[in-house]
């Protein structure tokens, strides 16, 4: 990145899969000089557009059902002091807004304004928020990179993610559907959706579009990481492979909905990236998984499914 001292800020847009090791590389860039942090802005949009539209998905059966499981969960007194706790983060705090406030058009218009005195802003988001809404990226130069993992690391971790991810909302495994129990998400078709538009972003956007394996991320950051910052044309630091703990600092920085800062960042998928202070090495080889999780039949299904996709991009990643 040219140092010019009148240049606008560079976006940088992460496009990920879920549980591709992203929170924690979003915060270890939290502490890139002179950045700026957004965390699932599309993603906020489209779940306004869906588990938030009260007409979308009426009378279909597996959205009635997400939406019964949804309230039971909401009317815990557990959620609820959660709310109460995010309610008073979004006034205290002018770098988060309510999630009634995400639209498509809203969103593009905040990211083509210039921060002050920044030189980055980091963007990450779900590729299945924007594949069908890519007319509302903004209109200022960027640069993409994906976030891949190998399937079988990804979906039991989502899995866990979606049966037992807080104290109050637990749900049997082997009883539970994974592509029936989220129908507000493309389960099984993530890394299709992921593979189209690192395609359409290529041949469009960005020819030097650039891909990470989470696996390798967490294995070599001190490999990754560096040559992640030269393809962005970006000043390295050593020290950006250590960072402060502290989750206060995310919540102060980052930018995007109460929900997706404060109360997630609360769950047990999520805090511990939150509270990081570096990455950790995987403990399970790449294609692996621990031996609590079951590989049950539609886990098998998105597997075989996705590898095709999967292999194509790992090609390309960054080494």
């Amino acid at each position: 990145m040219a140092s010019q001292e009148n240049q606008r800020p560079l976006r940088v847009f992460m496009w990920i899969v879920p549980r591709t090791n992203s929170t924690v590389f979003t915060k270890c860039m939290s502490f890139v000089d002179k950045v700026e942090v957004w965390m699932e802005p599309y993603m906020a949009c489209n779940m306004n557009d869906t588990f938030y539209n009260p007409e979308w998905g009426k009378g279909v059966p597996a959205v009635e059902k997400l939406r019964t499981t949804m309230k039971e969960f909401m009317d815990k007194p557990e959620y609820q002091e959660l709310m109460k706790q995010e309610l008073e983060k979004v006034e205290k705090y002018p770098n988060v807004w309510p999630q009634e406030q995400f639209r498509y058009a809203w969103l593009k218009d905040q990211l083509e304004v210039d921060p002050d005195d920044k030189q980055l802003v980091f963007i990450k988001d779900q590729s299945c928020a924007i594949y069908d809404h890519m007319e509302y990226l903004p209109d200022v130069p960027t640069r993409h990179v994906f976030l891949i993992r190998h399937p079988r690391n990804v979906y039991p971790s989502l899995k866990q993610l979606f049966t037992n991810n807080t104290e109050f909302m637990q749900l049997p495994w082997d009883e539970t559907n994974l592509i029936e129990q989220v129908p507000s998400m493309p389960i099984k078709d993530h890394f299709k959706i992921h593979r189209d538009l690192w395609k359409k972003i290529k041949n469009k956007l960005d020819p030097d579009v650039i891909v990470i394996d989470g696996h390798d991320l967490a294995s070599r950051p001190e490999v990754i990481l560096p040559k992640f910052f030269t393809e962005l044309g970006i000043p390295y630091k050593e020290s950006y492979l250590k960072w402060e703990a502290d989750p206060e600092l995310v919540y102060s920085s980052w930018r995007g909905t109460g929900q997706l800062i404060f109360t997630t960042s609360k769950t047990k998928a999520t805090s511990r990236a939150v509270e990081s202070t570096h990455f950790v090495p995987p403990k399970v080889p790449r294609g692996s998984f621990t031996a609590d999780w079951k590989l049950t039949d539609e886990l098998q299904e998105c597997i075989d499914y996705s590898m095709p996709f999967y292999e194509e991009m790992y090609e390309q990643r960054l080494q």
